[in-house]
């Protein structure tokens, strides 16, 4: 059994691992999020929190659009590309293969499956943001989705 102890009652819920790509002009980033949930069946739309301080914030406010990708079991080993300064290129993010569908924001080649948003909302809740987009495109690839449990229980997002 884990003890958290106290005050540590929040590690106790699930969070997926996700890539959270963004656009602003011809500005791309991305960054590991797990802050993640779907929000209303009607429209389709889901939420993202993201740090104030990350380069991504900026993007989606002024771009407007976010992607997510689920990323698989086996990709664990990519999360720490996707931290603090990047190489990005229009095909790659730190070597990484992507590609730009719908909304322009990247879309990891190789992930179990993803959704493209048009940011509908923003909510200022402390440190973070909270984006809530409408999926207007998604798609699924296959495999086993990636959760913080399989990384030890460790918040990874921002």
């Amino acid at each position: 059994m884990i003890n958290y102890g106290e005050r540590n009652g929040l590690r106790l819920l699930t969070y997926g691992v996700y890539f959270l790509g963004c656009r602003a002009g011809d500005g791309v980033n991305g960054m590991i999020a797990s802050w993640v949930t779907q929000v209303s069946f009607q429209p389709r739309l889901v939420a993202v929190g993201v740090k104030k301080e990350r380069r991504s914030h900026d993007l989606i406010k002024e771009g407007g659009v976010f992607s997510l990708c689920v990323l698989d079991k086996n990709q664990s080993n990519q999360m720490g590309l996707f931290k603090g300064e990047k190489r990005i290129d229009d095909k790659t993010i730190e070597g990484v293969s992507y590609e730009k569908l719908k909304t322009g924001a990247p879309v990891l080649k190789e992930c179990v499956g993803f959704v493209e948003c048009r940011l509908v909302q923003s909510v200022e809740t402390g440190d973070h943001t909270v984006f809530i987009g409408e999926v207007v495109n998604e798609g699924v690839r296959g495999g086993d989705p990636l959760t913080v449990w399989d990384l030890g229980g460790h918040y990874y997002g921002g």
